[in-house]
């Protein structure tokens, strides 16, 4: 089951690579390196159905609107929302929520598209109550 696992993840990597290699285009230009942002803002993904529609406001300046794909409680502690974004040419939100063992609440996730050059790293500081953004630059993260 792992080496299957890993198989699938090595060729998401490969197509991902070959995919931003040849079409990548820099979405983010115009939105700051790093940002920080209220949990609240994210908290209500993970009560909405597949199909919903969505507008998160992470600043005055970068919002993401589009459709709730998945929302999967993994595990007890563990629950994953994917969203498709219209407004940023289908690129994809994935948030997931840890629950940990102190009932703390973790977010972590990513901003990214299949013809994006760059997207975004979602971090939580669960004693904090708030989550950064941090640009990420796809083509130095996959190698070729």
């Amino acid at each position: 089951m792992k080496s299957f696992i890993t198989s699938i993840a090595f060729t998401f990597l490969i197509t991902v690579g070959a995919v931003v290699s040849t079409n990548a285009q820099r979405l983010f230009d115009g939105i700051p390196e790093q940002m920080n942002f209220d949990n609240k803002v994210i908290e209500g993904l993970f009560n909405m159905n597949a199909g919903s529609a969505i507008n998160v406001k992470f600043s005055q300046n970068f919002h993401l609107t589009g459709m709730i794909k998945s929302n999967d409680k993994v595990y007890a502690n563990l629950q994953t929302v994917v969203i498709e974004c219209t407004n940023y040419n289908k690129v994809k939100l994935f948030i997931s929520k840890r629950i940990n063992d102190d009932k703390s609440i973790k977010y972590v996730g990513r901003i990214i598209g299949r013809t994006a050059e760059d997207g975004f790293e979602i971090k939580g500081q669960p004693l904090a109550g708030n989550s950064s953004l941090t640009k990420i630059n796809l083509k130095e993260m996959i190698v070729e």
